[in-house]
């Protein structure tokens, strides 16, 4: 029985992930500034009403002080990136609603506009934790020790101007504004929930259209290149016309093999693998196919790219080596990828003919690479148009806060 109480109250203090970056890490910085401006604005306030505060309420410098540990606490482990735990988020909510009760203590009870505190308070718990019940049962609670002060301090209560009817609409208030936001935030993560499953089955379908390639497709455009080379072997030099139809049906035997490398090598993009990992076996599968020596480096240490970014960048570098191999005539192409501090570059070389002046208008390869630069917030810069001495390709991303390594 206590095992299975236990196991229900972990579930109620479980904090929600709603979208990237995490709704519990954002919001806990944003309450995080607000109770800093609100610090800020009580000590303000203590410094230029000195005598209002003390000697008669000399106790009321205790609220800041426990403001400011509360607040330094919560931002040093934010700073450190440790974890934002149940037991944290509970002990700033419980820090929350003790300092706004020891306010109403201190400045008079029910007179006292300090209850309006609770709201926003009450409001972030309900963002915080996902069940509905547990911010009824943490409401109850603070509007039970907020009932109980109004009564006995300050002169309680007066029934004859009908303050407890007030009280009563304070306290329904409280239960109204926190079920409100936690209900509003519970479908809020209902629907994303229901777009990541939506996701996730886009993405098993496009892992195993990607496998569905590999197995079959691809398989049999490999069986026929090898059955045109062992026709142009048995042909020998005695036709033509029969050898240049050869050469020319293996060359698009070999582009439609790369075409299909796109898809499938996607797909482990998809799968999860890393961006150099899977570039890496990308460019070795290349020089295979297209017999064009091409090499890779890696420079710094690979970030947890998102997989949107992971596989625009693929796309980048599949499309240029496409280029390269459909209309450049390369000798050989070099791929760089690298992770520096503040940015994500990658690079493909090649030392073919170049591009001519109206390459942009020429089909949708260039316009696509640089769509998808756009999308990651980068560039694509593009050197080499009509000289004659190769093209370079160089695609440079803004590194994001949230890629940082775990």
């Amino acid at each position: 029985m206590l095992t299975g109480s236990g196991d229900v109250l972990r579930g109620w203090l479980t904090p929600v992930t709603l979208s990237e970056p995490d709704v519990v890490s954002y919001a806990t910085w944003v309450s995080l500034w607000g109770r800093w401006l609100i610090w800020l604005v009580v000590v303000f306030l203590a410094a230029y009403r000195p005598d209002f505060w003390y000697p008669e309420r000399a106790e009321a410098v205790a609220l800041p002080i426990l403001q400011f540990l509360i607040n330094g606490l919560l931002h040093y482990r934010l700073r450190k990136g440790q974890p934002v735990t149940p037991r944290l988020l509970l002990l700033v909510s419980a820090s929350d609603v003790a300092q706004i009760v020891f306010g109403v203590f201190v400045l008079g009870g029910f007179s006292t506009f300090a209850f309006i505190a609770f709201y926003p308070a009450l409001g972030l718990f309900a963002v915080m934790f996902s069940s509905v019940w547990a911010t009824i049962a943490w409401t109850s609670l603070a509007a039970l020790v907020y009932v109980s002060v109004c009564v006995w301090t300050g002169g309680g209560l007066d029934l004859d101007l009908g303050q407890e009817k007030v009280l009563v609409g304070r306290v329904a208030t409280m239960y109204v504004v926190a079920i409100g936001i936690g209900m509003i935030v519970r479908y809020e993560r209902l629907r994303w929930r229901s777009a990541v499953s939506r996701e996730q089955q886009l993405r098993r379908e496009r892992i195993d259209l990607s496998q569905q390639i590999h197995d079959t497709t691809a398989q049999t455009a490999f069986m026929i290149n090898l059955g045109l080379h062992r026709a142009r072997t048995l042909a020998g030099e005695s036709n033509g016309e029969l050898l240049s139809a050869l050469d020319a049906t293996s060359a698009l035997s070999r582009s439609a093999m790369w075409e299909m490398r796109g898809p499938i090598d996607s797909g482990h993009i998809v799968e999860g693998r890393e961006l150099g990992q899977v570039l890496s076996s990308h460019c070795a599968t290349y020089e295979r196919i297209t017999g064009i020596p091409t090499t890779l480096s890696l420079t710094g240490i690979e970030p947890n790219l998102p997989t949107a970014t992971r596989a625009r960048l693929f796309s980048i570098a599949h499309n240029a080596l496409t280029n390269a191999f459909l209309h450049a005539g390369p000798g050989r192409v070099e791929v760089s990828l690298s992770f520096a501090r503040e940015e994500v570059a990658l690079c493909i070389m090649d030392d073919g003919v170049g591009l001519p002046d109206d390459y942009v208008g020429r089909g949708r390869g260039i316009t696509g690479m640089m769509e998808d630069a756009v999308r990651m917030g980068g560039t694509l810069r593009v050197d080499g148009a009509n000289t004659g001495g190769g093209t370079m390709i160089t695609c440079v991303v803004p590194r994001q806060r949230e890629w940082s390594r775990d």
